[in-house]
Formats: C-alpha cells, structure tokens, sequence
C-alpha cells in the first residue's frame, strides 16, 4: 500500500489545526515536544505561520512529516484542553475536532490516537 506525501487540507479543517498549533506552541507546556509532536518546535512554528498566512477560504498543502506534527498536535491539545477549554480556547466544537482527528488518522493510515 502506498502513501503520498503530500495532503490537500480544506480551509475550515486548516484553521481548527492552526488553533490546536497555537495551544501546543503558545497556550501549555508540553513535555516531550519533539517526541509528541514528531518534530521540532522550531519547525511547528514554521508550520503555524504558513497556516496563518493562508486567505480565510485557502486550501493548505502538507507534507506527511508536517501533517503528522499538525495530528499529534491536535490530539495534545484535546488531551491537555479536555472538553471544557477546547471550545473556549480555539473556537472549535471537541466533537467536530475529534472527528478531524479521526480524519487525519485515516489520511495518515493510522490508528486513532485520541
């Protein structure tokens, strides 16, 4: 079975793992960085921006590795928010990012980690 390395992200899906980014990068400390994100917060940063940039209605392109890094975000963030920040803190339902987490790890072909 083959993967591509290069995944198409739909805007309203782009802004909820640019939320989550922003709570790994700015809003908790998280042990561990590069072993739970699977890369670098200097890199995650480079990853956030790019996010960021983006029109409100773009489309975001990423690699597996930085794809990867934006799932494992988003499901530290669900972790360590819970069901009581997550809303309050990114502006993004737990449910709906617990369905994009599911998303991902089936674009990613792997198992749910949430």
């Amino acid at each position: 079975m083959s993967h591509t390395d290069y995944f198409v992200i739909e805007s309203r899906d782009r802004k909820l793992l640019r939320s989550a980014l922003n709570e790994v990068l700015n809003g908790f400390a998280l042990d561990h960085f590069e072993t739970a994100i699977g890369i670098g917060r200097s890199e995650l940063q480079q990853v956030f921006k790019y996010l960021s940039e983006l029109s409100d209605d773009a489309k975001a392109g990423l690699t597996r590795a930085h794809l990867t890094a934006a799932h494992n975000a988003l499901r530290e963030a669900l972790r360590e928010l819970g069901i009581e920040e997550f809303q309050t803190r990114t502006g993004f339902e737990f449910q709906e990012a617990e369905m994009i987490l599911k998303k991902l790890s089936d674009l990613l072909g792997e198992a749910p980690t949430a």
